[in-house]
Order: C-alpha cells, then structure tokens, then sequence
C-alpha cells in the first residue's frame, strides 16, 4: 500500500545511515565508559593516596563530624548535637586572642627513593 518510491540507491543510503548510527552509538558507549572508568579510578586511588599522605605527614586521616567553621573556638564540654527545645540559648562564641609566639612551619618531608639494586 505505501511505497517510499525511491530505488536502490534510497536502500544504501539507508543502510549506510543505519552503519553510521550504529558506529556513533557505539563511539558514544566507549566514550561514556571510559569516563566512568576515570572517574571510578580517581575516586578508588586517589582518596587511598590522600589518606596515606595525611597519615605519613601526621594529620588524621579520619573524617570527623561536626566539623567547626574556622575561627570558632571549640566549645569547652559540650556536645555538637542540636539544641533540645527547653534548653536556653547558647552565649555567643568569643574571639580569642591570637597566640604570641607561634611554633615554626616543619620543613617537607624529603620523598622516598626507589631501593637500590646491587
């Protein structure tokens, strides 16, 4: 009943944009898991490198909460929860003052040579 009314050449333009679909699909798939690969990669090694590089240089590789916006002393006793409803309102944080004497930045740890073969 329908005819599309073209000839042989209609049919290989046809089949020739179904191979290049295909072929862009498939550039599209590889490209999409490659990404996922990275980025998996990246999350897998690179928080393992972070953590070992605080570790070796002496801070804490362990997440803690709550964390305190910086400046805001600690608050001596107290819990980091929320308020409870009957409670009173917490005194509002004071400033401390500045140390006098500060100790001196460490120096960079050297890096570790490869072990030498005899």
């Amino acid at each position: 009943m329908f005819h599309t009314g073209g000839g042989p050449l209609s049919v290989i333009v046809g089949v020739l944009g179904s191979v290049f679909s295909l072929l862009a699909a498939a550039l599209a798939f590889a490209v999409v898991v490659g990404v996922l690969i990275l980025l998996v990669r990246f999350l897998w090694f690179g928080t393992r490198a972070a953590q070992l590089y605080l570790e070796q240089n002496g801070d804490s590789a362990r997440f803690s909460w709550p964390v305190r916006p910086v400046g805001t002393p600690p608050a001596a006793g107290t819990d980091a929860g929320p308020a409870s409803e009957g409670a009173p309102p917490a005194a509002p944080p004071t400033v401390a003052a500045p140390p006098e004497e500060t100790a001196p930045p460490r120096s960079p740890l050297k890096p570790k040579s490869a072990p030498q073969e005899e």
